[in-house]
């Protein structure tokens, strides 16, 4: 076991042990004390301030509520596709028609004309064409290079007429990586693409009727140096704006895996469970019912407690739920646990708490080695 999953293993014991023992007296004999009784618990591993124990209330949803990031990428809307610029390794199909149709067996000043060329563009960024010689045609557009073969063909042939497209797109891509069916490089071409189309492609959703191991919530777009994390799942279902993110050469779009985005139920439900969140948050009660309530013999409904690593500055939480009462299970249905939450049913009478250490040690055994795993692959 690593030094850093026994520091996260200890760190959580001093928490839950600080919250809960302050209501048991040394021995068989228990003293039931509210928790409000105290300010919160110092735990110097995890902040150098006390952590308060805040009670769930509407006012407090509320102020989460306004506190949370939108996660919208306004940024990314700066960027509005121009046409086409040919670049290295781009391939050209070039037909000169006209004159040189009905003069194809002539000579041209010693030569003959050939109207059809496919010409790659060279590492230098240029093209050589017969009768126009060497052309620059690297960052132009295919009107530009249309027209200066134009021009330089006019020495040799009356009005030449002159057609250019691209038959190969090899110099300027899109990278997609991750938990998607199809990853790999998208070409840009004359076409601008969205991220809605690439992600749309990819196919993120699973196949075969299994889900995806995919964390949309959490999508990863970087681009000049600047990773941005994308909520596509919550803009899937609230918003158009995916559909006017175009994207541009060597953008990167990276799908990681859902492993760390679970909430974790503890203590004495009927089903201590890790949820998979399939979005950015669920609701207490909803990660209650999936753990089948709770142990109606061996819980107290008043000490619900959720530990949260990380909010949203950073900081670790403490929150308290009353689920013995009707407002409480009202509460949390609204409350929106996020991934890493740890929630934690307190018991009622004496039993163990070898029961709860026993049970908590392997989901932070999970997540710090998830975490270290994370780290050395990255």
């Amino acid at each position: 076991m690593t030094q850093k999953i026994c520091s996260y293993i200890k760190t959580l014991k001093i928490l839950f042990l600080s919250i809960f023992l302050v209501s048991c007296s040394i021995g068989t004999h228990f003293k039931t004390t509210e928790v409000r009784s105290f300010k919160g618990v110092v735990i110097p591993e995890l902040s150098k301030e006390p952590i308060l124990i805040e009670n769930i209330s509407k006012n407090l949803i509320t102020n989460e509520s306004r506190r949370a990031p939108l996660n919208l990428p306004l940024s990314l809307l700066n960027y509005e596709p121009t046409s086409y610029k040919v670049g290295n390794g781009d391939v050209l199909f070039i037909y000169v028609y006209g004159e040189t149709e009905r003069l194809s067996a002539s000579l041209a000043r010693g030569a003959a004309i050939n109207p059809v060329f496919q010409k790659k563009v060279r590492d230098d960024g240029t093209i050589f064409y017969p009768n126009a010689g060497v052309i620059d045609v690297k960052g132009k557009s295919i009107e530009e290079i249309r027209l200066i073969l134009t021009d330089r063909l006019s020495n040799v042939l009356n009005n030449p007429q002159v057609d250019v497209s691209v038959s190969e797109f090899n110099s300027q891509r899109i990278v997609v990586s991750g938990n998607f069916n199809t990853t790999g490089t998208i070409p840009i071409t004359l076409n601008p693409v969205t991220l809605n189309e690439v992600i749309a492609n990819a196919n993120p959703f699973g196949s075969n009727g299994t889900f995806s191991n995919g964390d949309l919530t959490s999508l990863k777009l970087s681009r000049d140096g600047v990773t941005y994390d994308i909520d596509f799942e919550y803009l899937s279902r609230n918003s158009l704006i995916q559909n006017y993110i175009y994207l541009k050469d060597k953008d990167a779009i990276y799908l990681p895996d859902n492993s760390l985005t679970q909430v974790h139920v503890l203590g004495e439900a009927n089903a201590p469970t890790s949820i998979t969140l399939r979005r950015k948050n669920i609701s207490l009660s909803h990660a209650l019912a999936t753990s089948q309530g709770l142990n109606q013999s061996t819980s107290r409904g008043k000490e619900v407690y959720i530990f949260r690593p990380k909010d949203f500055e950073g900081k670790p939480r403490i929150f308290k739920s009353n689920i013995s009462s009707p407002t409480g299970y009202l509460l949390a249905s609204e409350f929106l646990l996020q991934a890493e939450d740890i929630v934690f049913i307190g018991t009622a009478g004496v039993t163990s708490w070898s029961r709860f250490i026993s049970q908590l040690l392997p989901f932070t055994n999970f997540i710090n080695s998830a975490e270290d795993t994370d780290l050395i692959t990255n």
